[in-house]
């Protein structure tokens, strides 16, 4: 179907006019908001990142009677915009990143005892890094 001569021939400029502005829009958009919720490893954020902060919250002893230390870490990639948790503590504790006003973001029961990470948080506000354990016990780093 051929547009020229209808009431509609005009518009193949003005859409591809609108196409390019909408191509240049979308491209200025920061797409740190991408990073919510998503794995530091799977989205090659751990390749810049560092530890902001940390804690140690005593020991444990893993299923294999190994005692090591608690460390909760509070992590930060420049590239990705992101904070997360990366801590050493035992089987289903609950990692998680909590704000000032005490909300927590991305809740993340570990599957093993030792080093585990919970998901990104873009770095709009200040966080801890916080591991919840089986007993209840909470552990969090310094607000950064």
């Amino acid at each position: 179907m051929s547009l020229k001569g209808s009431k509609f021939a005009g518009l193949g400029g003005t859409v591809a006019v609108l196409t390019a502005m909408l191509t240049i829009f979308l491209a200025s958009v920061p797409v740190v908001q991408a990073q919510d919720g998503q794995d530091p490893v799977t989205r090659g954020c751990n390749q810049d990142s560092e530890t902001l902060t940390r804690t140690s919250g005593g020991n444990y002893t893993t299923r294999r009677q190994e005692r090591r230390e608690i460390i909760v870490e509070l992590r930060k990639s420049e590239n990705c915009k992101a904070n997360w948790v990366k801590a050493d503590v035992p089987v289903n504790t609950v990692l998680y990143l909590k704000n000032e006003q005490g909300r927590t973001y991305n809740e993340y029961k570990t599957e093993i005892d030792g080093w585990s990470y919970g998901d990104m948080m873009n770095y709009r506000q200040k966080f801890r890094a916080c591991a919840r354990f089986s007993d209840g016990k909470e552990v969090c780093t310094s607000l950064v």
